[in-house]
Order: C-alpha cells, then structure tokens, then sequence
C-alpha cells in the first residue's frame, strides 16, 4: 500500500501553483534604451504617451497574471 500512497502523496505536496509574472513593459525598455529615451525626452505629450503605453501594458499583464 505504502508504494502506491507515498508516489501520489509526494506529488500532492511538491505541486503547488506555478505563477507567472509579466514584465513586458521593462522588459522592451532594456531593449530598446536609446529608443526609450528619445521617445520620452521628444516632447512632452510623447512622454504622455509612453507613459500611457508603459501603463496599459502592466494593466493588461496585470490581468492575465490574476487569470481575468
């Protein structure tokens, strides 16, 4: 019995839940630098933008992370 009951009880206890984590938005920031920082430094309603865009990002990974 214990054959059987110790394989199935040690796979109970070293499964848990894999978690996932998105860092897109940094991820393309160590990328791209140079472009980062022109795209932000352009004028001001650019760096609006990036901003924007860098936040929707996190939203949305933010969602998919949580399961939504």
């Amino acid at each position: 019995m214990w054959t059987m009951l110790l394989p199935t009880l040690l796979l109970i206890l070293t499964s848990g839940c894999v978690s996932v984590k998105f860092e897109n938005a940094s991820d393309l920031i160590k990328m791209h630098p140079e472009g980062f920082t022109d795209a932000v430094n352009a004028s001001p309603e650019s760096k609006a933008f990036v901003r924007d865009c860098l936040h929707t990002i996190n939203e949305l990974e933010e969602k998919l992370e949580v399961g939504q």
